[in-house]
């Protein structure tokens, strides 16, 4: 018969189980979800849902679900009821005012710093990926396209610390820009749009021109963020006509 003498020494070679590292992956998987627009303002989650769609238990999901609170990325509209962040026009407008100002200079960090063929060549290969996706109306991977360019070029700036801000503020606007999928049309304009105006902050950076490239970059933001205004402006007046 063979047993196993588990002596002192065996035991202490045993790895302890560590519950936060779950509770970081959870807290990563649904802030990337966020940050992706895979959920939309005001849908309303669940702790149990979540917890049975990343296949763990319901207290890791809960520490998350408590660090995004603290973000205002969700929010506690009762008792038991937990949702994204809805839109708020006058909140939205402030988010993109702070953006213009982080970002812009993120990429102006960017555009300053030495030449760097390695970012250019991954700037290029992610604004592709948004115009293929768009040929094929695959407007997630458009999505994914884009928030992958724009962190691509903030973590350029050196500043690890802009960028946690920067993506602090994305888990508020990732899910209302997402939330124009709904409209395809619109959702294709604004996208195919923004490829160009990517494609003028490519070559501002590859030129090393700091002003040419913030410019680009706000018009970026400002144009997606004008076409969002009208699309729930839109959204609202339709919904009062419905009501009458």
């Amino acid at each position: 018969m063979n047993t196993f003498n588990l002596t002192k020494s065996s035991k202490a070679a045993l790895a302890p189980v560590d519950i936060t590292t779950v509770q970081e992956r959870v807290y990563q998987s649904l802030r990337l979800g966020l940050l992706r627009g895979e959920f939309l303002p005001g849908e309303q989650v669940s702790i149990r849902a979540l917890a049975n769609m990343l296949g763990t238990s319901a207290m890791p999901v809960r520490e998350a679900i408590a660090r995004l609170i603290a973000e205002r990325a969700i929010e506690q509209s009762g008792p038991r009821t937990l949702r994204v962040a809805p839109y708020v026009a006058s909140e939205h407008e402030a988010y993109i005012r702070i953006r213009l100002q982080l970002e812009g200079y993120a990429t102006e960090r960017a555009a300053s710093a030495a030449k760097n063929q390695t970012l250019l060549d991954a700037l290029k290969r992610h604004n592709e990926m948004i115009e293929e996706a768009l040929q094929s109306s695959d407007f997630d991977t458009a999505l994914n396209g884009n928030q992958a360019f724009h962190f691509e070029l903030y973590r350029a700036s050196g500043y690890p610390q802009l960028l946690d801000l920067i993506s602090t503020l994305w888990l508020r606007t990732g899910p209302i820009v997402a939330s124009a999928r709904k409209d395809e049309a619109l959702f294709e304009r604004v996208f195919n749009h923004g490829v160009q105006i990517h494609n003028n902050i490519i070559d501002a950076v590859a030129q090393r021109d700091r002003a040419a490239a913030r410019w680009a970059l706000n018009l970026d933001i400002r144009a997606s963020h004008l076409s969002i205004r009208r699309f729930y402006k839109l959204a609202a007046t339709t919904s009062d006509g419905k009501d009458m």
